[in-house]
């Protein structure tokens, strides 16, 4: 299970660096929110205004993202609990957020992992 924490990990940084950056460019490059908003016009009145969020909260996320992946990478306590919490929240970015919450909500409340947290100190 020790693998599949280093994983997650591994794709909260790479997820939290290249979705940050992608939405922020992509927002910026629509003319902010309205401009975003109103790319989507054409398509449907509620889409707009669901890939701004999308990309607003990808952009919030970011941090948290890495920070959780490094603190995951040292086995810091504090990472399994932030940990839970960003993945629930990256569920509602889909798709890969959807895909990465859920890998990650199964890794970090397995019974298996339990153990790599509480046997840091003795390491």
């Amino acid at each position: 299970m020790a693998a599949h924490l280093r994983t997650l990990a591994t794709l909260l940084i790479a997820l939290g660096v290249g979705g940050g950056l992608f939405s922020l460019i992509w927002l910026l490059a629509n003319g902010g929110p309205a401009g975003l908003s109103n790319a989507f016009e054409n398509a449907s009145v509620v889409l707009g205004p669901i890939v701004v969020g999308i990309s607003i909260l990808n952009i919030l996320l970011a941090v948290p993202m890495v920070l959780t992946g490094l603190g995951l990478l040292r086995v810091q306590g504090w990472a399994r609990s932030m940990g839970m919490v960003v993945c629930s929240l990256a569920i509602i970015s889909i798709p890969l957020g959807s895909i990465l919450g859920a890998y990650g909500l199964w890794v970090l409340t397995s019974l298996e992992v339990e153990p790599l947290f509480e046997n840091r100190q003795e390491r």
